[in-house]
Formats: C-alpha cells, sequence, structure tokens
C-alpha cells in the first residue's frame, strides 16, 4: 500500500502512525500555532530507521526523495494525533530540513521536495509552505538521511 495511504484512503483520513515518546517534546502549541520538532524517516513504535546513510553515497536521490515522504507522512500522523482531525490545520507555515548528503551532493531541494510534494497532496492549498533546506553530514539515529521539522497555522 502505498505510504500516502496511512493517512487518507480513498479521501477520508485513516488512523495516524504517529506514537508519543517518552522524554521528548515533539509538538508544542502556543496559540494558535503548533511547533513541531524535527522528525526523520522512522518507524513511530521502534523508533527504528526506515532509511540510513548519505544522499548520493550510500542512498540515491530517489531513496532520499521517499525518506523525506516518510517524514511528512509521519508528520501529519502526529498533527492528526495531536488534533484529532487534519481539519483542524488551517495551513502549514514553514518546514526545516536537513539533508544528510554524500561528498558533493547538492540537490538537497530535490530531496526535499519529498516532504512538499507529499504535504500538498494530502492537506492541498493549505500545505503550501514557506521552507529552508540545507545539506549536513551526519544526523542521530544511526545516520538517518533527512530530518524535518514544521510550524503550522492551527483552526480554532
Amino acid at each position: 500500500m502505498d505510504s500516502i495511504n496511512r493517512i487518507l484512503k480513498d479521501g477520508v483520513e485513516t488512523e495516524p502512525v504517529y506514537k508519543k515518546k517518552r522524554g521528548i517534546v515533539l509538538l508544542r502549541q502556543v496559540d494558535d500555532m503548533l511547533y513541531v520538532s524535527g522528525h526523520g524517516p522512522e518507524d513511530q513504535v521502534t523508533g527504528r530507521p526506515l532509511y540510513r546513510g548519505r544522499i548520493g553515497e550510500e542512498l540515491t536521490l530517489e531513496e532520499g526523495y521517499a525518506a523525506a515522504r516518510e517524514c511528512a507522512i509521519i508528520i501529519l500522523g502526529a498533527l492528526k494525533d495531536t488534533l484529532g482531525s487534519l481539519d483542524r490545520v488551517e495551513r502549514i507555515v514553514k518546514a526545516f530540513g536537513l539533508v544528510n548528503c554524500g561528498e558533493g551532493f547538492t540537490d538537497v531541494d530535490k530531496v526535499f521536495d519529498g516532504f512538499s510534494d507529499t504535504i500538498a497532496e494530502v492537506l492541498e492549498e493549505r500545505g503550501y509552505h514557506a521552507r529552508t533546506v540545507m545539506g549536513t553530514r551526519n544526523l542521530p539515529n544511526g545516520n538517518i538521511p533527512v530530518e524535518i521539522e514544521v510550524i503550522a497555522a492551527l483552526r480554532p
């Protein structure tokens, strides 16, 4: 089953994939804004990475795109779990991503498109966002390939 179907199936929201983690503030709401901590492409039950390595070395651009897409699914699940429905999301305001790059890899924007395309696919215009993406050489949890955080505006 396509990973997007874990959030939407035939246009209807399904059960979230997000599981709460102990000792970490994954989301912080201030007034009508929700700040979501960085999420990598990790199994939300076990915490194990779904992907490991640097894009351009151990992983291809396409695998990086897929990893960023998984981050979007996880973040959408976190939003749905926290808010009860994605209908409460007024819009995704800003997304920030880190891409774990191999030597000479510069297509960080194309990797991050996996996140942006998925958010827009699910939330449509509400998913259009400002974004910043940067390359790095190391990320946590066994050297995951991408980590993404977002700021969302909420409906009352």
